[in-house]
């Protein structure tokens, strides 16, 4: 877990709205496909809303993401 980098509180606030709602998706196990069905948008607007937020936090993939975003409570991935 050591590897996973630490989360500054300022950084909350630059992720956009979509960006927040494209991981929160992402943590409940959906495709780009399905958010982009579930948001009105195409798959390629989500996967740019995922690659943003990626490169915000400092990671990779979608599932680091997720993983940085719910430590660091930018996104809560309960299911509804």
């Amino acid at each position: 877990m050591d590897d996973i980098p630490q989360i500054q509180p300022p950084l909350q606030k630059r992720l956009s709205e979509r960006e927040e709602e494209c991981l929160g998706w992402v943590s409940r196990g959906k495709s780009s496909y399905d958010i982009g069905r579930i948001a009105g948008l195409s798959p390629r607007t989500v996967d740019s809303y995922i690659e943003k937020a990626c490169a915000k936090l400092g990671v990779r993939t979608r599932i680091e993401a997720v993983a940085i975003a719910v430590r660091a409570g930018i996104i809560d991935p309960g299911f509804d």
